[in-house]
C-alpha cells in the first residue's frame, strides 16, 4: 500500500492542517445535513471550502 507523507517540513504540516480542515468541515456539513440544522450545515460548508482554499495555496506555491 503507498501512503502519500507530508513530511515534517513547515510545508507538509500546513498541507496536514489543510487536509484536516476541510475533512472536519465536510463532516460538520453532513452532521447537519442528517439533523436538520442549517446553521451547523452552513458552518460544516464554511470550513471544507476554507480548507479546500488552503489547500489550494499550498499546492501552487509548491509548484515554483
Amino acid at each position: 500500500m503507498t501512503a502519500r507523507r507530508t513530511g515534517d517540513t513547515p510545508s507538509g504540516k500546513t498541507a496536514k492542517a489543510a487536509a484536516t480542515r476541510e475533512a472536519r468541515g465536510s463532516v460538520h456539513e453532513a452532521i447537519g445535513k442528517l439533523i436538520g440544522d442549517d446553521t451547523a450545515r452552513e458552518r460544516g460548508t464554511a470550513e471544507k471550502e476554507a480548507g479546500a482554499a488552503d489547500a489550494s495555496d499550498i499546492q501552487k506555491s509548491s509548484r515554483r
